[in-house]
C-alpha cells in the first residue's frame, strides 16, 4: 500500500503548480465578464459554428451550459449547440497539459476537435436547417465545477485546482491500485484495449455529467490504457453539465435523448476512425 501511495504522489504532485498556473489564468479571463460577451457573440448566427467550436475548447464548463441555456430558448441551433459540445473537454485539458507524458498531444487534440466541431456543426445545420430562431438572453448560468462570486483570482484558482488534484489524486490511486493487483495487461482488457470498441466504451464514460469523468479519460490516456481515438471518443461525447441543461430544461425528454444518442454515435464514430487511422 506504501508503494502504491508512493507512485500516485509521485506521479500527481508535479501536476500542482501547473494546474493551479492554468487555472489562475482562467479565473482571470472570466473575472473580465468573457463568458457574458461569449453569450452575446453566441447569438450571432453567422458566425456562430466556427466560433462556438473555438469557446468550446476553452475548458470552462460554462459555455456548454450557456450553449444549452440559448438551444432551449431556440436562440442557436443544433449545429452550433453541437460545436460547443464536441469541442468541450472540461477538466482534460488542464490534466493533460500539467502531464509530461501526454501535454505534446494536447494541441493534436485541441485542432481535431475543432475540426470535428466546425465539420459537425456545419453538417447538422445543412441537413436540419434552423427555423424560429430568436434573440434570447440567459440569466444566469451556473457551473457547479465552480463558481464566480466575490472571491479573489487567487483563492478561485486554489479552490479550482484542489478540487481537480482530489479527481486526480483519486483516479491515479485507484489505477495504481488496480495496476498493482490485476496488472496493466488485464486491466487493459477489461477497458477494452487494444480492440476497435474502445472508443465506443470511453464515448459512453464521457456522457457522464461530472468534471470527474474528464479527469478520468485523462489519466487513463495518460497512463496509456486509452487509445487516442478513445481518448478523442470520450472528449467529443463530453459535454460536461451541458448535457444535464437540457435535461432539465428541454420540454420534450424525448429530443434530450435523441441529442444524447447523436452525440455518442458521432463521438463512438470518430473515435473509432481514428482508432483505425492511429
Amino acid at each position: 500500500m506504501t508503494e502504491i501511495l508512493t507512485h500516485t504522489i509521485e506521479d500527481t504532485l508535479l501536476s500542482l503548480p501547473l494546474l493551479f498556473f492554468t487555472y489562475l489564468i482562467l479565473e482571470y479571463v472570466e473575472h473580465k465578464e468573457f463568458l457574458r460577451h461569449s453569450q452575446r457573440f453566441l447569438s450571432f448566427q453567422r458566425y456562430t459554428v466556427v466560433g462556438a467550436a473555438l469557446l468550446g475548447l476553452i475548458p470552462q464548463c460554462g459555455f456548454a451550459l450557456i450553449a444549452a441555456s440559448l438551444y432551449v430558448e431556440h436562440a442557436i441551433s443544433l449545429g452550433t449547440l453541437f460545436a460547443v459540445f464536441i469541442a468541450t473537454s472540461d477538466e482534460a485539458i488542464p490534466v493533460l497539459l500539467a502531464n509530461p507524458n501526454s501535454a505534446a498531444m494536447l494541441g493534436y487534440i485541441l485542432i481535431v476537435k475543432w475540426m470535428i466541431a466546425v465539420l459537425v456543426g456545419y453538417t447538422l445545420d445543412a441537413l436540419l436547417p434552423h427555423t424560429q430562431l430568436q434573440t434570447a438572453t440567459v440569466q444566469k448560468t451556473i457551473c457547479s465545477c465552480h463558481s464566480h462570486s466575490s472571491q479573489s483570482l487567487w483563492r478561485a484558482a486554489l479552490q479550482r485546482t484542489l478540487k481537480v488534484f482530489a479527481f486526480l489524486f483519486t483516479v491515479s490511486l485507484l489505477l495504481h491500485g488496480l495496476l498493482h493487483a490485476i496488472g496493466e495487461d488485464h486491466l487493459a482488457s477489461i477497458l477494452l484495449g487494444q480492440t476497435l470498441f474502445q472508443p465506443f466504451l470511453a464515448a459512453l464514460i464521457g456522457l457522464i455529467p461530472n468534471c470527474a469523468s474528464s479527469v478520468l479519460l485523462a489519466q487513463l490516456y495518460a497512463s496509456q490504457i486509452l487509445s487516442f481515438g478513445a481518448l478523442l471518443a470520450g472528449l467529443i461525447s463530453n459535454a460536461g453539465l451541458g448535457l444535464m441543461v437540457l435535461y432539465r430544461t428541454l420540454p420534450k425528454k424525448r429530443q434530450f435523448f435523441q441529442i444524447a444518442l447523436l452525440l455518442l454515435l458521432i463521438a463512438g464514430t470518430f473515435g473509432f476512425l481514428f482508432q483505425l487511422w492511429c
